[in-house]
């Protein structure tokens, strides 16, 4: 019983001065990391306003719409004169560069709108004749813009 009893003191008097070692900064004690409370200096790079096209002189404005964010079913405009019809898109992603998707009847192009700069493409769809179109646009929520279909005389 006594040889149990001088382990015992032996166990217990090599822990404590194990744990004064370490508190007292004579051996290796693990510290936990401190978080970083200080607030970040980086500040994200402030986003260009988002604006409408404007037409041109000579240029008749037959389709018009935003400000919108994501997709949109379209309409249809019934009275489009005969010209060169151009369609322009100004879009501006909230997130990652995003990619906007303009159809006009059977056709369409695709705009990659930046999450910085408003993003301005203008493309020239060809001659029209009197008559209707259909525009859509598809993408995704994050995104805002403008589209204006314009027809300049021939």
């Amino acid at each position: 019983m006594r040889t149990s009893r001088t382990a015992f003191t032996a166990a217990a008097a090599l822990t404590l001065s194990t744990l004064l070692t370490s508190c007292t900064g004579g051996g290796e004690a693990y510290v936990p990391p401190v978080p970083d409370a200080s607030q970040s200096t980086v500040e994200p790079p402030p986003q260009e306003p988002l604006t409408a096209p404007e037409a041109d002189l000579g240029e008749k404005e037959v389709l018009a719409e935003g400000p919108r964010r994501g997709p949109w079913k379209g309409a249809t405009t019934t009275n489009l004169p005969k010209g060169e019809l151009r369609i322009t898109v100004h879009c501006l992603s909230q997130s990652k560069p995003t990619d906007l998707t303009v159809t006009v009847d059977n056709g369409g192009f695709d705009v990659r709108c930046s999450n910085l700069h408003q993003t301005i493409i203008m493309n020239g769809w060809g001659a029209t004749s009197a008559g209707k179109f259909r525009l859509t646009v598809a993408t995704e929520e994050t995104v805002r813009w403008y589209i204006s279909a314009r027809v300049s005389p021939r």
